[in-house]
């Protein structure tokens, strides 16, 4: 889960850096060609204008002479390459090409200019061609008119619209490599951090932060490591004084052990009353050894020293022996896998005999066939399955089941659920459950809770099948 966040906040870290590189540059590209293509355009019109207005003064010149020869003075004109001339003049119209004419002339423009006397120039797209006309009255309802053609500007604003699409696109590629380059970088410090809590979690407590000389991060480092010293402090504190707590309490609890049994061989001495009162100081101190047993094998796992002793067992033959002496009438259900050919005895041959340390696996299944006689009617099924890679053992109670709000916290020390803070409707501590995942998870397995349909729960033990 820790690094799907990393992973979601480095996205939206890139993402922004990305969003930034091309907001930012698809901003400016868009003011650089509006102004560019509106300052062009002007520049265009307005030289327009000035050739038109001074070609008009030229032809009203020639017009004022007599009898002017029109079809000569439009082919004299000096116009650009991009340009056509035409002249309205008594009521005719003398062009410098035969298009070049009313049909080639926006109708309001002629308007203004022929009916009313007033200059003009106007922008008009005739089919997809981009062109601007200027007209100059000439006086008596006779016009002066220059078409230009905008091809050439059309291609230039176009060569630029690209040039600054394409630069937006680069400078958005190069801020997402920056982007992730950065945040990769920044975020080097939460993935070590990330690393180091697992590390920490999962029980090296040894594990520590290195600042890299870097001035911002000493703070943090230096803090986090302090945290984790005490928190080591701590819990060798706690482990030590459970374990010399229960170290010292064994010999008065062996001391009070042979008490009663001092008192049991005299039992028959006893009238009723006090022989119950025997049977629960027996039960009491019965269980308080088992409690000061199981804290002291958490003090092991707590302090580092719990080692594995491995040695061929038979799962099968151990999970029988065990369902017995809890007087549980229960076959084993048994699914061997296939054994090597020259294993020797039968319950090798058949498959069953595996590498684990017998006296944890014996303590795992005693405790989880335990818990199911005092906390859930007894044991309903017992199975074993001896695959190639993997072993499983599974125990399945009679009881109600366990509520899926405690299903999280059922392994856990202490946890007894809903029956906690109710003495008469289990015995233990909440130890039971917790040496379990202890024993097995020391072994590289793991245990794990599944429902039974309709009620009742199966307690599932994983463990690699290490060969003999």
């Amino acid at each position: 889960m820790a690094t799907l966040r990393r992973r979601r906040l480095r996205f939206r870290l890139t993402a922004a850096f990305a969003l930034a590189g091309l907001v930012i540059p698809a901003t400016l590209s868009a003011f650089t060609y509006f102004w560019a293509r509106t300052y062009l355009v002007d520049q265009r019109e307005s030289s327009a204008v000035h050739q038109t207005e001074a070609n008009a003064v030229l032809v009203g010149t020639l017009l004022r002479s007599p009898r002017p020869d029109l079809t000569r003075l439009v082919s004299s004109l000096q116009t650009p390459s991009n340009a056509q001339a035409a002249v309205y003049y008594a009521g005719s119209w003398f062009g410098t090409s035969p298009t070049a004419g009313p049909d080639s002339l926006p109708a309001p423009l002629v308007q203004t200019v022929v009916n009313e006397g007033k200059g003009a120039h106007q922008r008009f797209q005739p089919g997809r061609r981009q062109e601007v006309a200027v007209g100059i009255p000439l006086g008596s309802s006779n016009a002066y008119f220059e078409i230009f053609s905008m091809a050439d500007l059309t291609s230039t604003l176009a060569t630029l619209r690209y040039s600054l699409a394409a630069g937006s696109l680069l400078g958005f590629l190069v801020s997402l490599a920056i982007g992730a380059w950065g945040t990769r970088r920044a975020l080097r410090p939460l993935r070590d951090i990330s690393s180091a809590a697992a590390s920490i979690a999962s029980g090296r407590l040894d594990a520590r932060l290195d600042a890299g000389g870097d001035q911002e991060l000493f703070a943090l480092a230096t803090g986090f490591n302090a945290m984790v010293d005490t928190l080591q402090k701590r819990i060798e504190r706690d482990a030590r004084f459970a374990s010399d707590v229960s170290h010292e309490l064994r010999s008065p609890l062996t001391t009070l052990h042979s008490a009663v049994e001092v008192m049991r061989r005299r039992r028959a001495q006893l009238d009723a009353r006090s022989g119950r009162a025997l049977d629960l100081l027996g039960d009491e101190v019965g269980r308080f050894e088992q409690l000061v047993e199981d804290l002291l094998e958490i003090s092991r796992y707590d302090a580092g020293v719990a080692a594995l002793d491995l040695e061929p067992v038979d799962v099968a033959s151990l999970t029988s022996g065990l369902l017995a002496e809890a007087r549980q009438k229960v076959d084993v259900s048994v699914t061997p896998g296939s054994g090597p050919a020259d294993a020797g005895p039968a319950a090798m041959a058949d498959g069953r005999v595996i590498m684990a340390d017998r006296r944890r696996l014996e303590q795992a299944l005693r405790n989880l066939i335990r818990n199911a006689v005092i906390h859930a009617g007894g044991v309903a099924a017992a199975s074993v399955h001896v695959g190639t890679g993997r072993t499983t053992i599974a125990i399945e109670d009679r009881g109600p089941g366990i509520p899926a709000c405690d299903r999280d916290t059922v392994f856990e020390r202490f946890a007894r659920g809903r029956a906690a803070g109710r003495r008469s409707s289990g015995q233990g501590v909440g130890l039971g459950l917790a040496l379990v995942a202890e024993h097995v998870g020391l072994q590289d397995g793991e245990v794990r809770l599944e429902d039974v349909a309709p009620t009742g729960c199966r307690f599932v033990i994983d463990l690699p099948t290490r060969r003999p």
